[in-house]
């Protein structure tokens, strides 16, 4: 089998790069250190979850499917399923924090509040939003179907990274230019250099 060619996405979180690679594996880079990658084989959509090596309570949770690549960083909360009522819950300071899939589309409930809802049911992989708070972080629901099964697994105080595709060149990571919208973007992953 040739070997792809490697794709990368890149990302700021907090001063840190962020850096996703995939050829025949795929490999999660927190500033430089691999945190995650999965082995060589086909894979339609791909998640990739790292810790970050600054604050071991955070986690990268990466997912990429059909050349798009999403990134969120939060605080993992231990997930609770009650098969009566085939709910997701855990706690958060004080918060109920509650997920279901009712009718294939993923609800998040805070409080016993509907905060975020998928709007079209069957699909492999949602993630779901409270409004952010003062510091833009949020309480996420990642809703991810395996099979005949739902998963569900929520973060706290967690945001969303920008991913954007490169090319790699010359040692550094160039964006790879969309439909005229790449002056941010360049400015936002420059001086990110690559090995």
């Amino acid at each position: 089998r040739e070997k792809m060619a490697a794709q990368y996405f890149a990302g700021k979180w907090n001063d840190h790069d962020i850096v996703v690679i995939t050829d025949d594996s795929e490999e999660l880079r927190f500033d430089g250190q691999t945190i995650a990658e999965n082995k060589a084989g086909l894979h339609i959509s791909v998640g990739l979850t790292g810790t970050v090596p600054t604050d071991p309570t955070l986690s990268v949770v990466i997912h990429l499917e059909n050349g798009d690549c999403s990134c969120i960083v939060g605080k993992p909360l231990d997930t609770q399923y009650d098969k009566e009522t085939k709910t997701f819950s855990a706690e958060y300071n004080g918060h109920k924090i509650e997920g279901n899939n009712k009718k294939f589309k993923g609800t998040l409930i805070i409080d016993g509040a509907e905060v975020d809802k998928e709007d079209s049911g069957l699909r492999d992989y949602g993630i779901l939003g409270s409004q952010p708070d003062a510091n833009g972080k949020r309480i996420m629901g990642i809703f991810e179907s395996s099979g005949l099964k739902v998963i569900c697994k929520f973060y706290a105080e967690a945001e969303n990274v920008r991913m954007i595709p490169c090319k790699k060149q010359g040692g550094e990571l160039i964006p790879i230019s969309t439909n005229g919208e790449d002056n941010f973007a360049t400015g936002f992953v420059l001086g990110m250099c690559i090995h």
